[in-house]
């Protein structure tokens, strides 16, 4: 079966719109092959507006709730990752029979371009725009980047492959799960490391496993599987797929990049170019210009002698671990969040023993106080202060710091109590630091 046939003169429901783009890919992508399109969203007309505003008239939206009378309508399904698994109106698809696909698993499926996968824990975003970056060096406009990335919906890119030479694609583990029901796997598979996280939507570690080793087990023999030879989940990767296996630690190739996990992040993407023979010069200077992304250890601004570093997606306790390891001044600490159901012990610990850790504001609506409380009672000798929102999280900050100190928001939980987004969190520390 072609995309064309999956898709032409068949009923398509979009479940969750969402307002990140992919949603909005999707549907557009559907309708261009000639489906017959529904969009549905648990949030409000008002809140999609920039969503919606993008989508043409002839498709129809049921908003603020699902309906099963949608359900029933449809020949097939595409559902975004952020929808739960065991939502009960995917599970009445489910029960009648209806497909149920993912916009990532189904590019997987039917492109005609080779695939370079990255998933991970922790690095898959800055680890698939390096490969991006260096691929694009090397073959200019003949690279498709997408996946779980803002407005770069995996399904669109079907519509783009023309005079193209490689996709690149950001894996979550919840792109991941549809591969299962798919059996698709891409042909350079990067597995950057694994850590517990989005345990408030996995009811274990091992299921949340299971969906990231998606990436590597429908491999063949021909394809490859670049995996971190310091994580300590590796093996089972390595056990998981057919795929010639390439291993990657650190690289000491001089970068922009901060911190020593991005040193393994730069060898992953160095491994695939020795995989792709990418010619060295041209790499190096690749490498040399690459300037980081948006919201993952950012510089962005110094006032009074203190700089401010943005590191929002850091929505684990490892991430905030990482990120407080990789900036070598005293900080001032701007943590807290939604729970994820991640063990948060370790984090504790560390942050309370980490002499250069001088300060936390505690970023929060009030609802993670386990957090709160285990901070001060193990941490009697550091200034804490919380807060509700991100405006008096940066003053507070700033009224903590001392000149070559810094201010780094890294806040180890979700966003949701707060904000829309971590990029929302983000967008918003950056607006409160340009102000000051």
């Amino acid at each position: 079966m072609s995309i064309n046939s999956l898709f032409h003169n068949r009923k398509v429901l979009i479940f969750g719109l969402g307002l990140q783009g992919g949603g909005v890919a999707d549907a557009l992508t559907a309708l261009s092959f000639g489906a017959k399109v529904r969009v549905t969203d648990l949030k409000s007309a008002t809140q999609l507006r920039s969503s919606l505003n993008q989508l043409p008239s002839e498709i129809n939206t049921t908003l603020g709730s699902h309906r099963q009378e949608d359900i029933e309508w449809a020949d097939l399904i595409i559902q975004n990752p952020a929808v739960p698994f065991d939502n009960k109106f995917i599970q009445l698809a489910h029960q009648l029979h209806k497909p149920v696909y993912g916009s990532a698993a189904l590019y997987l499926e039917y492109t005609s371009l080779p695939v370079i996968g990255i998933t991970g824990t922790r690095g898959k975003s800055t680890t698939t725009s390096l490969i991006y970056h260096l691929l694009n060096r090397v073959y200019p406009n003949e690279i498709l980047l997408g996946g779980n990335i803002p407005n770069k919906s995996p399904l669109q890119l079907i519509t783009q492959e023309e005079n193209k030479r490689y996709a690149v694609l950001e894996l979550s583990s919840f792109q991941l799960h549809f591969a299962h029901q798919l059996q698709v796997s891409p042909h350079l598979a990067v597995v950057t490391n694994i850590y517990p996280d989005h345990l408030n939507r996995y009811d274990s570690m091992k299921a949340y496993i299971q969906d990231k080793l998606a990436i590597v087990k429908y491999q063949t023999d021909q394809d490859y599987a670049i995996l971190n030879a310091n994580d300590p989940q590796t093996d089972l990767f390595a056990q998981a797929t057919l795929a010639q296996i390439h291993y990657f630690q650190y690289s000491h190739l001089a970068s922009n990049l901060i911190g020593r996990h991005n040193q393994a992040n730069l060898a992953a993407a160095l491994e695939v170019a020795e995989i792709l023979k990418l010619p060295k010069d041209l790499v190096r200077k690749a490498v040399a210009d690459f300037r980081g992304l948006p919201f993952r250890l950012e510089r962005v601004g110094e006032k009074r002698g203190v700089i401010f570093i943005n590191d929002t997606t850091s929505t684990t306790p490892i991430a905030t671990i990482t990120a407080i390891k990789a900036v070598p001044q005293n900080l001032i600490l701007i943590v807290g969040g939604s729970d994820k159901q991640l063990p948060i012990e370790k984090m504790v610990r560390f942050i309370c023993h980490e002499d250069k850790v001088r300060g936390l504001v505690i970023l929060g609506s009030y609802q993670n106080q386990k957090f709160v409380t285990q901070l001060e009672s193990q941490c009697p000798s550091k200034i804490i202060s919380q807060v509700d929102n991100m405006k008096s999280a940066v003053e507070t900050a700033v009224a903590f710091a001392h000149s070559g100190e810094v201010i780094l928001l890294s806040p180890g939980f979700a966003s949701f109590d707060l904000f829309k987004n971590e990029f929302d969190r983000g967008r918003q520390f950056n607006e409160v630091v340009a102000q000051l």
